[in-house]
């Protein structure tokens, strides 16, 4: 596929909402073990392909480059350190903000030209996506559910909070949460708006089940 123009505007929105797109589709193609291992107190994965979250990290990072975005310009667990931001910045890494993403997306060519660490709103990451992980080992008849879905849930509005916050100190222009989600797991259907509307951070689902 042919690379984004990166002076586009649009960069790297279109691309991450053509991943997701492409990440479901393959979600939902996966083989699954024909006899799923059910211990009770721990139940094994439903695909081969996914024993994890960075399992979602890495596929989708994969997709994300089918839909234009270079190797180069994905990263992998980034830091939001010292080096990068730094005071009066409101990004610097400082108590609270010192946290990790799991992808971040920025061009080579304004990181190389920028003046770091950043001291003044100006440099900042193109996206940042963080990811959850949502098994449906809880729907499995006599396991233990361990307070799925709620603690699923409580770990995507942590995950909102976190990248609702680097957008809110300039630290990434456009921020993800990304869920793959293996069964229904009670989310608002209004969820999506409300989070896009209240803090800019765009919430979406790669479900594994469903039409």
């Amino acid at each position: 596929m042919a690379k984004l123009e990166h002076r586009d505007p649009n960069w790297p929105e279109q691309a991450i909402e053509d991943a997701c797109l492409a990440a479901e589709d393959w979600y939902r193609s996966l083989p699954r073990f024909p006899s799923r291992v059910n211990l009770s107190s721990v139940v094994g994965f439903r695909h081969p392909a996914i024993l994890s979250e960075q399992d979602c990290v890495l596929n989708f990072a994969r997709f994300l480059n089918q839909s234009g975005v270079p190797w180069d310009a994905i990263h992998s667990e980034v830091s939001v350190s010292r080096w990068l931001f730094d005071d009066p910045h409101p990004g610097a890494s400082a108590g609270e903000s010192r946290w990790r993403v799991d992808l971040a997306v920025i061009e080579s060519e304004p990181f190389l030209a920028a003046k770091l660490p950043a001291k003044a709103p100006g440099f900042q990451f193109d996206a940042f996506l963080e990811f959850a992980y949502i098994s449906d080992s809880w729907t499995v008849p006599g396991a233990m559910s361990w307070g799925e879905p709620a603690k699923s849930r409580a770990k995507v509005e942590a995950d909102i909070r976190k990248i609702a916050r680097y957008m809110e100190g300039a630290v990434s222009r456009l921020g993800y949460v990304i869920v793959f989600e293996e069964a229904e797991s009670g989310f608002s259907a209004d969820l999506v708006a409300e989070v896009e509307t209240e803090s800019g951070c765009r919430l979406r689902f790669v479900r594994g089940y469903g039409d």
